[in-house]
């Protein structure tokens, strides 16, 4: 057997469980192969599980250290890998979790592996700096209606329909402790990252409109108009001006940008 071949084998053995490498292997006959075998099929499922641990520690925590062992040896079977990394091993959890769990504690789970997820890809999002506000000073006043903003790499909007976000702020010494992980009324997050510091906060109806208009790079006149849907045409230009001051101060936007033509 060829070297090429006999490393798929062997890899096929440890990640589908399918044998064929043992004929290729020394010492087939002794009686610890089995277990030395083992070692490298078993020892690779338990390092995926350290990994998803570390990616899902309140999840953890909520089924226990030996449920959650179970649920991620299901998972590891049913998910295999296919990056370099493992950060990115453990995205499909939330689907799974939703198709796995019982009917009432399979929303909330999987949220609860969504909130997780959604933390780790902000903390890991590629860095950018964000837009300095003097900038906007040489936007012409005429131009304002057409202006689009990017936001920055780090930022998700996310709707929870249960207490998740409680649930982790409790397991993470920051809440009282809810009674149980269950559904409530839906609410609108925002997170994003300044520096290394992964923050997120809630957001109102109207904020939450403007936000995703932003995201879709509406222009500023969309935006306006996505906001005269919520609040009272009067109050239009001023909660825009004021929404937009605070992205720039909490650093959500990454640049600005309107049509040459405006130039």
């Amino acid at each position: 057997m060829e070297l090429r071949e006999l490393q798929r084998t062997f890899q096929a053995r440890i990640l589908s469980l399918q044998p064929g490498i043992e004929a290729q292997l020394r010492g087939a006959r002794n009686a610890d192969f089995g277990a030395r075998l083992g070692a490298y099929v078993g020892g690779y499922r338990t390092r995926l599980i350290e990994v998803l641990g570390t990616t899902y520690p309140v999840l953890k925590a909520t089924l226990g250290a030996d449920e959650f062992d179970r649920q991620m040896r299901v998972y590891i079977d049913s998910m295999p890998s296919r990056h370099y990394s493992v950060r990115y091993y453990g995205a499909q959890m939330e689907e799974f979790l939703a198709t796995r769990a019982s009917q009432s504690d399979g929303q909330p789970l999987a949220e609860l592996a969504h909130w997780e997820w959604t933390l780790a890809d902000v903390f890991d999002a590629p860095d950018d700096a964000p837009l300095d506000v003097a900038t906007l000073a040489a936007v012409p006043p005429e131009a304002w209606s057409t202006v689009s903003f990017t936001l920055r790499a780090s930022v998700r909007r996310l709707e929870t329909k249960t207490n998740v976000v409680e649930w982790w702020r409790a397991a993470n010494g920051l809440y009282d402790e809810p009674d149980a992980l269950i559904l409530t009324a839906p609410a609108e997050w925002l997170l994003w990252r300044r520096g290394v510091k992964t923050l997120f906060r809630s957001l109102d109806p109207v904020e939450a409109a403007a936000l995703d208009a932003a995201l879709e790079g509406a222009t500023f006149g969309t935006i306006c108009e996505r906001l005269a849907q919520c609040v009272d045409e009067r109050d239009v230009a001023l909660r825009a001006a004021s929404l937009l001051r605070g992205w720039i101060a909490e650093e959500l936007i990454a640049s600005h940008s309107w049509p040459d033509t405006q130039r």
